[in-house]
Parts: structure tokens; sequence; C-alpha cells
């Protein structure tokens, strides 16, 4: 791992500002709203914003008539397309790169979480720290997908991830026993409680699932109420145990944050029985730091199998592994990205 490698690279912002070439979002919504901020801010001009074919009516968003591809290609012929919107479906990822094929394509790192932004200065200015983390992992699809992630968030270029995904399957890297105790923080509507059910046929000694948003709670209750052995947990895994307050949408806008409404807040560790866990899965939008401190002694004690969502912070593919490792120092770790662009639903894995 060469920081030349990383010094020769464009910052995805500076390839913008720097095009000769009219720079058009695809997309609308929260996204396209916080990268026309940045363009803004940036001094970068927008020339317009389309929208997939079933999506662009004509209408109005932020003064931009939303046109198709086609539309803005008639208009403005050759351009750089910003995306504005994230997707793991394959008709749509393909769709995108075959948009890449015909016109440059940049992916800027916007955060799920919080306001900073993955930036090439704050990268290099860490690249010793950085060049010790990649020897951490335990094979070289890790190592590679860790370098190729950080290009990726450096310069929005795609062609960094497309020879690096990996099946979502954690069968390959962790395996699964008869009497496992199971700690699902981030547990949505109980589709990945679920899923673990079935990959283990049945054959469990418990489960915990915290989900904070209530929507999604009630759905979770009615999809795993038919299996035994659940405890079921209507808060945010924290660091504390208290209130905290929570944007609720049902989706990857619901965090905790300075905004939204008081919800309870519990740290795994309260939770769990005598017993500990034997597995633990993290994806809590943004509070993994958070609910991993809440989960030190269960961690520290029963040396549990970690599967950490490493994407929703700008460096928190950084941060979170080197708190992982100083936990669980004798544990493998591996790093994993499903097919997602941008690059999110990035996995950490740490095993016995």
């Amino acid at each position: 791992m060469d920081i030349k490698d990383f010094t020769d690279l464009q910052e995805s912002w500076e390839a913008l500002k720097t095009s000769s070439l009219p720079v058009c979002i695809y997309g609308t919504g929260n996204a396209c709203e916080r990268i026309l901020e940045q363009f803004e801010q940036r001094g970068i001009f927008c020339s317009g914003i389309f929208a997939s074919d079933g999506f662009a009516r004509g209408q109005i968003f932020h003064g931009y008539k939303v046109e198709t591809l086609s539309q803005i290609e008639q208009r403005l012929g050759d351009i750089v397309v910003c995306c504005a919107f994230g997707s793991s479906l394959p008709d749509v990822m393909r769709q995108i790169r075959d948009i890449a094929a015909k016109h440059k394509l940049v992916f800027p790192d916007l955060p799920v979480a919080g306001d900073e932004l993955f930036s090439k200065r704050g990268l290099l200015e860490m690249f010793t720290d950085v060049q010790n983390m990649s020897k951490l992992f335990a094979d070289d699809l890790s190592v590679q997908t860790f370098i190729n992630v950080l290009k990726f968030k450096m310069t929005g270029d795609i062609s960094f991830l497309d020879n690096f995904f990996s099946s979502d399957k954690t069968s390959d890297i962790i395996a699964l026993g008869d009497d496992e105790i199971y700690a699902d923080l981030g547990a949505y509507t109980g589709d990945t409680a679920e899923e673990f059910i079935q990959s283990v046929g049945g054959k469990y000694k418990r489960i915990y699932t915290f989900e904070p948003d209530k929507r999604n709670f009630r759905k979770c209750v009615r999809r795993l109420m038919k299996y035994d052995n659940i405890t079921m947990i209507n808060a945010c895994a924290w660091c504390t145990c208290g209130q905290q307050r929570f944007s609720q949408s049902s989706g990857r806008q619901s965090k905790v944050g300075d905004k939204g409404t008081l919800i309870a807040a519990k740290t795994l560790d309260s939770a769990v029985r005598s017993g500990g866990c034997t597995l633990i899965k993290y994806d809590v939008e943004g509070a993994e730091r958070e609910a991993l401190a809440g989960s030190e002694k269960t961690i520290t004690r029963f040396h549990p199998k970690l599967a950490v969502s490493v994407y929703h912070r700008p460096y928190d593919m950084l941060e979170l592994t080197e708190y992982v490792h100083k936990l669980l120092p004798n544990h493998r770790l591996y790093l994993r990205q499903t097919p997602y662009y941008p690059a999110w639903d990035t996995i950490l894995y740490a095993v016995k």
C-alpha cells in the first residue's frame, strides 16, 4: 500500500469543479439537495438534473426541470454525471454502469450519518495509520477491498469497486453452530434475524434484537413472534442506558442525533443474560461506535464473532476497524463490500 497510489488520484469534488464538460446530477431527493449545497460552497455549476425515464415527468426540483438522460444529452451533448442516490438492485447498478460507459460518472462520498465529509487531505494526514491498519486483515481480498473502497471514497469512480464486490452471505467467514446467542443491533423489520434463524436451521439458544424505530419494531415483532427464545427491545443500542433523540423515518434517515423524539437507549451489556453472546451484528446507522462501547463487557468477556457496518460515517472503516481490533486483538479481521453503488453495506467481520 503506497501513498503515491492515493496522491496521484483526483478527489471527486475537484474533478467536478475542474471539468470542462457540463456537470449534471442524476437523482433527486435528500442526496441531491446535499450535493447542490456542496456545489454552491465549492463553486461547482450544475447544468441540469435528470432522473430515470420512469421518474422524470417534467417536475421542478430546486429550480431545475427534472429531465431524462436523453433530454440532457440532446441539450448538452457529452456531460459529467454526478450520482445522487444509492442502490444495490442489479438492474439499477447495471444502468449506472451503462451510463459510466458513455460519460464520466462520479459518486461523491456523502455520509449516511453526520456532516463530516471524506477528504483526500484527511486520508493522507493519517496515511501511516492507514498502512498499519491494512496489515490487520486476515486475507488478501480484505486488503484489496480496504484499498479500493478508500480509492472509491476519494474519487467517486465505480471502477474501483466493481472487481471487489462480495456476496452478502457471511457463511464463508462466520461458521455458525447450533447453540448461538445472536444479538441483532439494528434489527430493522426482523429480516436479518430471520435470515440467521434460517441459516442455522432454527437451532439456536437465544436472539436479542434492538430496533428503535417504532414502525420497524412493530414489523419486527410480527415477523419474529412465531419463533422461540427471542428478546425484542424497542430501543437504540447505545453506550449508556437512558434516552436519546431519534429521527424516525423507517429507513436510512432514521438515526440518533440532536433532532427528533426522545426514545429509550440501552446497552447490550445491560440486556444480555449471563451467557453473553456468540455473535453480534451492528448496523445502527452511524451509532456503531456507541453501540460497540455499550457492548464492551460482553465482547471482552465472551469474545463473540462480530459483523460491523463500517460505512455510515466517512472514516468508519478506519476508526471502527481499529476499535474492534483493540477489543478483540486475537480475532481475525475480514472486510467485505457487498454489491452497492456507492460503497454502502461495507462489513467488517471479526472471528476467532
